[in-house]
């Protein structure tokens, strides 16, 4: 998986609709406003979102290039004087059904994936072979933390189980479908004091349909990523301390563009796919 530097658009949306009233007023207790809330949930879940449809494209340069959607990567094979995109990473070895790969870094993150190749019966192959595999399930952990210019720190821990499938049936498209699970952290110091998101979340991803890899855009076509979180909402203000648990639930819906529709609850928001970015919100 690839989170863009995982959450720098976070980060800076985080900031931007957190700059609300100033707290000169220093007659109460800080307080949680809950529209604030569902913006900056709307902005860290947005951002996951769109880091997952990058992830499609990384998962699959690591097995291979059975559905590349990233031209400009190449894979040293032999002696290194040539460079293949038909070959397995040779970061990746096969155990027991399973290519399990060696961590990398990527934008800051440390990532580790593991993918099994699938016939049209469900049976494993071990070689891939573009007459034969059917479907190709990927499984990915990515973790780290991030801080700069001392206003913002976040901490990411990521896992995901997602299938890609219709190899040879929908050729050139293809569908993925899976799941996947967040530990994440965001804090921020803004003008009504340090604010945070802490939780945990769930990632369902839904017959998302990519185009062909020769497509010149590489928007998804249809489907939907939900995102259910389960967050303390925290202000650490001048006045004191206050903190919420909330829940809410984001749909993010693809259209074949590059902004798709970001709904939490009555809030509609635009998902910016090439920045993850969510901005529109009414």
């Amino acid at each position: 998986m690839k989170f863009r530097n995982p959450m720098l658009t976070v980060a800076a949306l985080v900031m931007t609709v957190g700059a609300v009233a100033c707290s000169t007023d220093l007659a109460g207790p800080p307080s949680l406003d809950d529209a604030q809330i569902d913006a900056d949930i709307a902005a860290t879940s947005g951002d996951a979102v769109a880091s997952q449809i990058t992830s499609f494209g990384d998962n699959v340069t690591a097995a291979g290039s059975f559905s590349m959607v990233a031209p400009s990567y190449n894979i040293g094979v032999g002696n290194g004087s040539g460079l293949s995109m038909n070959g397995i990473s040779p970061t990746c070895t096969y155990t027991a059904g399973r290519y399990s790969c060696s961590a990398t870094t990527e934008q800051g993150l440390s990532v580790t994936r593991s993918f099994a190749f699938y016939d049209s019966h469900g049976a494993t192959v071990q070689t891939w072979d573009s007459t034969v595999v059917e479907s190709v399930n990927f499984q990915a952990q990515a973790d780290g933390n991030f801080s700069r210019d001392i206003v913002w720190n976040v901490g990411v821990h990521r896992a995901a189980n997602v299938t890609v499938n219709g190899l040879i049936s929908q050729k050139p498209q293809r569908t993925w479908n899976g799941s996947g699970t967040g530990h994440d952290t965001v804090s921020h110091v803004g003008l009504d004091g340090i604010r945070s998101l802490a939780g945990s979340s769930t990632i369902g991803v839904a017959n998302v349909v990519m185009p062909g890899k020769a497509a010149a855009s590489q928007n998804p076509l249809s489907g939907s990523i939900t995102v259910d979180v389960q967050y303390t909402a925290s202000l650490q203000g001048a006045t004191g301390t206050a903190s919420k648990d909330v829940t809410r639930h984001v749909v993010v819906t693809f259209d074949g563009t590059a902004s798709p529709a970001l709904q939490i609850g009555s809030l509609h928001c635009v998902l910016h796919l090439d920045t993850h970015s969510v901005d529109s919100c009414q």
